[in-house]
């Protein structure tokens, strides 16, 4: 199978990222006072940052309107993403390789375009894509369908069959292989279904380190 370019995830897959997202309700609710452990995705399954907040604010009686909620919570978000995050161990090396060969690279993503940018500059990778960055949320879609891969396969002149998905997340990943994608996944542990995950993957790590550069 070759590789003629590639799309990467970026958070748990590029950046050592979804602590900040599992963990962001808590940080939040330090502003106020007060150390709790929120699972929310235990109690109410995915929600969007907007429904976990209003989950919050009701349970804990703040004085606080959602909408002023919903911006503290990004400044947390956006200040870890300027100053904090880091990428994935192994991971430099793979999108080196990918430059030393001259394959096209881009990143689909569910954050927003402008903390992925603030993100890549931080951890030094802005040149890295040359089909640029798609968002899901800027665009109010997800990885669920196969539309937005085919969007960046288009980007990056090459068709799917020919392309390598770098995933971290089972329902973003089984999109792609079942749009005929070649799925290369990571563990995080973000990821409730990692053993899934692996038996989906043409090729699964517990960490980039162990990738097999040679394959690309």
């Amino acid at each position: 199978m070759a590789c003629k370019a590639a799309i990467f995830d970026l958070d748990g897959t590029i950046l050592d990222s979804m602590p900040v997202w599992c963990n962001l309700c808590g940080e939040f609710l330090k502003k106020y006072g007060i150390s709790e452990n929120i699972d929310l995705d235990g109690k109410l399954g995915v929600i969007s940052i907007a429904s976990a907040l209003e989950y919050v604010i009701k349970e804990f009686k703040l004085d606080i309107d959602l909408e002023s909620a919903c911006r503290q919570a990004w400044q947390i978000v956006g200040t870890f993403y300027r100053e904090e995050v880091e990428l994935k161990p192994g991971i430099a090396a793979i999108l080196d390789e990918l430059k030393r060969k001259n394959i096209p690279a881009g990143i689909i993503t569910a954050s927003e375009t402008g903390l992925v940018r603030d993100a890549l500059k931080r951890v030094g990778l802005e040149d890295y894509f040359d089909g640029g960055i798609i968002s899901c949320a800027d665009l109010q879609t997800s990885k669920r369908t196969p539309e937005v891969f085919y969007i960046m396969s288009e980007k990056l002149g090459a068709a799917p069959e020919d392309t390598f998905v770098f995933e971290d997340a089972l329902y973003a990943g089984a999109t792609a292989k079942k749009a005929g994608y070649t799925l290369a996944a990571v563990y995080d542990p973000s990821e409730k279904n990692p053993d899934k995950l692996a038996g989906l993957a043409d090729y699964y790590c517990q960490s980039w380190e162990d990738f097999p550069l040679e394959v690309l």
